[in-house]
Order: structure tokens, then C-alpha cells, then sequence
């Protein structure tokens, strides 16, 4: 279906569009979702949408919202929320500005219903390149030719190497291929310092914390998601974002994921073997509530740790430079991977939840070779 669709909804930008970067979507509701993107200067726009069906069947947008700018700055980001949508449904959208200039077509999907599967992509760590081919884009190219059409895409922090406007503008222009297809949810990494340029960026679920987006939580179907801030200023910080969690992780919902940035558990050479804070008061709380998958980055490379029940997924391949891995392994080290950028592909139905680490590009005498590879896969059954 995705190469039908790719076919079909190809789209390009036309020369002159205050179109900065995006479209991209974020914060899905069963019937609603946000639409954004940077114009510079800002613009009024309309964003076109259509059930992907129906556009396919009559190649027209049957739905318009308009936006008119609120700001006389250079440039803005906006937010447009898209209401009245019917759940588990994939739609096609594309904005058009009032001088006639066009964005990319994209789709995005509505939360699903109960009892329906549940597919999503994972990434990590995809700072700024200073030099080379740009591995970011190499992961993100791949991620949208994947087979399985991603419901959402996860990131565990590191946008960005710096949070200024040029290393902004190189992340979305970077990760497009990917952020045209998929509503795209995002956690701090130490690298966002907290910016109040990350929370302008970016429509995130209801969440607690600076401006309700530090920590969030996504309930999607059978699945929840809840992103937090390994950040953390105090002890006490911790505690409250664990305290928020556990409300969300105790729900109906039979699988049961857990995003934020700094691991738990590595055998990174250099941030192994792990933080000891988080293991000592998240880890038992993950334990206790049957959590069955945390993702996390800042080490750049890839390892899998099984942990009194709890599978732990270091992910930090997106695009960054790479990192060693110890010769000494942590305890319940399962799998290892250094020297490879990759992302993480996840279906969760009613037999369990399956992971594939996709490698995109191995290095190999300080190059970056592309090439698609398998570097674990593994299965967790429902309980």
C-alpha cells in the first residue's frame, strides 16, 4: 500500500513558498490532530485534508481549515489543530498558501480502536553533521520506504545538536521523509538544554511539566506511551514525573511502552553502565507495573537488556557519530550492535509485540555505507 501511495501523493513545494520546512503532525486524538510547520515570513494558509480512501478514489480534498498568522516576526511555527476526524482512519493532507505555493502531500493516522494492531518507529540522537553524507537523512529515507505503514514515529531525545534556528532547520529538512507520513512525538535529550525552542517545535500529547510538555502520554489503541524527562533537576523531579507515570501505565491498555532519553542500563564504553538514579527509581516502578518496553538513547549504538521483566532498548543510532560498546557486557545484555545507524520498527496486537532494528548504514574505514540490514528481532508475547 505505502509504494501505491508514495505514487500517488508525490508532491513538490513550488519555487517562492514562505514554506521554511515541514508539514509535520504530532499530538493524534482519536479525532483530532495538530498540523504544523515554520514559514518565513509568516503566511495565511489553508490545510487541505481528505480520508486517504476517498482521496484516492477522487484524488480531491474534501476538508479545509484556514490559518491566518499572529505574529509580525520573520518567522513562525504553527500549530493547526485539525478537529472533527473519524478514528483509526489514515488521511491525506497538504497545505497551500494564499500566493498559490504548495507543501509536500503527507498523511497521518487517527488513534486506533481497541483491539486493532498498532505500528510505530522508533529513532534516537540524530544532532547535526558537521561533516560527511548526512546520516540522518539516510535513516529517515529508510524508515519511509519501511513495509509496515508507521502509525507514529518516537524519538528519545538528541534532536539536535545545539538548539538554534540553523540546527532546527537541518533536523526537519533531514527527517522529512519520515515526518510526511507520520505524526512524530519527541522527548528532551540533554542536547535540547531545555530550550524553549524544543517546546515551540513541537504538538505533544497531554503531559505535565514546562508548558504541559516535559513528560506526556500517548494512549493509542491497546498501547500506551509515556514520555519522560531524564533530564531531571532534583530527586524530587524524578519522583513526580515517576508519580504522573504510574496513573498512565496502570490503565486498560495491554502494552505498555516507556520513551525518555538517558538509558537505564548500558554497556556503552563511556556512559556504562547505565544511571544509577534511574535504576534505582524508575526501574522497579517499570518492574512492578509490567512495563514491557523502555527505549532510550544518548549512547549511539544499539543494545538490548532484559531486566526482571522489563526489556530495555538503547537506540541512539539516528544519525549521530557512533559510539563503542564495552567488551564487558551489563547484566541481562541480550544484544550488542555498535558501528551501524539504524531505527527501531514495533507492532503491538493481540499475540504480543514485535521488534525489528533495522540497520540503514554501516562504517566502515570512517565511512558511512548504506546498507539495509537486520540487526535483531524479537519477539514479546502478550501476557
Amino acid at each position: 500500500m505505502k509504494a501505491l501511495v508514495l505514487v500517488l501523493l508525490w508532491a513538490f513545494s513550488l519555487f517562492g513558498t514562505p514554506l521554511l520546512y515541514g508539514p509535520w503532525t504530532g499530538a493524534p486524538e482519536a479525532n483530532a490532530i495538530a498540523v504544523s510547520w515554520a514559514a518565513s515570513p509568516p503566511a495565511p494558509a489553508i490545510v487541505e485534508y481528505a480520508p486517504l480512501a476517498e482521496y484516492l478514489r477522487s484524488s480531491s480534498f474534501t476538508h479545509r481549515v484556514s490559518y491566518t498568522p499572529t505574529t509580525s516576526d520573520t518567522k513562525e511555527i504553527v500549530h493547526l489543530r485539525l478537529t472533527d476526524l473519524s478514528p483509526s482512519t489514515w488521511y491525506v493532507y497538504r497545505l497551500v498558501f494564499e500566493d498559490g505555493s504548495e507543501g509536500p502531500i503527507g498523511t497521518f493516522r487517527t488513534v486506533s480502536f481497541s483491539g486493532e494492531p498498532v505500528l510505530f518507529g522508533v529513532i534516537s540522537d540524530t544532532q547535526w553533521q558537521w561533516t560527511g553524507p548526512n546520516r540522518v537523512e539516510l535513516v529517515a529515507s529508510a524508515m519511509s520506504l519501511d513495509p509496515w505503514p508507521f502509525h507514529f514515529v518516537l524519538h528519545a531525545g538528541d534532536l539536535v545538536e545545539t538548539p538554534i534556528p540553523s540546527h532546527w532547520e537541518f533536523f526537519f529538512r533531514s527527517v522529512a521523509p519520515i515526518l510526511r507520513w507520520s505524526p512524530f512525538l519527541s522527548v528532551l535529550g540533554n542536547h535540547e538544554r531545555d530550550s524553549v525552542s524544543y517546546y515551540q517545535h513541537f504538538a505533544l500529547p497531554p503531559g505535565g511539566g514546562r508548558l504541559g510538555k516535559r513528560w506526556w502520554a500517548l494512549h493509542y489503541g491497546d498501547v500506551v506511551v509515556v514520555g519522560l524527562d531524564s533530564n531531571a533537576r532534583s530527586p524530587q523531579d524524578y519522583h513526580d514525573q515517576l508519580q504522573w507515570a504510574k496513573e498512565h501505565l496502570s490503565g486498560p491498555e495491554p502494552h505498555k511502552i516507556v520513551i525518555f532519553h538517558h538509558p537505564v542500563f548500558s554497556s556503552d564504553a563511556t556512559y556504562g553502565p547505565g544511571a544509577e538514579g534511574l535504576q534505582k527509581l524508575w526501574h522497579p516502578v517499570f518492574a512492578e507495573l509490567g512495563v514491557d518496553l523502555v527505549f532510550s538513547g544518548h549512547a549511539h549504538n544499539y543494545e538490548r537488556i532484559e531486566r526482571d521483566g522489563v526489556t530495555y532498548l538503547v537506540v541512539g543510532g539516528g544519525g549521530a557519530y557512533l559510539y563503542s560498546l564495552s567488551p564487558t557486557r551489563v547484566e541481562g545484555s541480550r544484544v550488542g550492535v555498535e558501528g551501524w545507524h539504524f531505527y527501531v520498527a514495533v507492532r503491538a496486537d493481540a499475540q504480543g509485540i514485535s521488534v525489528r532494528v533495522v540497520g540503514v548504514g554501516v562504517i566502515k574505514d570512517q565511512e558511512v555505507i548504506p546498507q539495509i540490514r537486520v540487526l535483531d528481532a524479537f519477539s514479546l508475547p502478550r501476557d
